[in-house]
């Protein structure tokens, strides 16, 4: 494991020069925080399975097989929820910069 990191910094170092530390950071960051944000997703997506279930409902299995797409929907619909936009603000910025923020 060791042998790998070396291997990275050091190629990282000769790809991106001195602003490897915060390109290194910024990988270590996304590494820990996509694989929780998965997890809240599906583990949404199960927690209304079970709650249909249990009230002999259909649970959200429309989208996708089983309703694996089903969070995905969610963040899309949750990002293009807000139509009305200010006057005086550029409307393209508006509506883009929630998913500027993603990524």
């Amino acid at each position: 494991m060791g042998n790998w990191i070396d291997l990275m910094t050091s190629h990282g170092e000769d790809l991106f020069g001195s602003f490897w530390p915060l390109v290194w950071s910024l990988a270590k960051i996304l590494i820990i925080v996509l694989p929780i944000f998965g997890a809240v997703a599906y583990l949404t997506l199960w927690e209304r399975k079970l709650i249909g279930w249990m009230h002999i409902r259909l649970g959200p299995n429309r989208v996708g097989p089983l309703g694996l797409f089903q969070p995905i929907a969610d963040a899309l619909k949750l990002l293009m929820k807000e139509i009305i936009s200010p006057t005086r603000a550029s409307h393209t910025l508006y509506i883009i910069a929630p998913l500027m923020v993603l990524t």
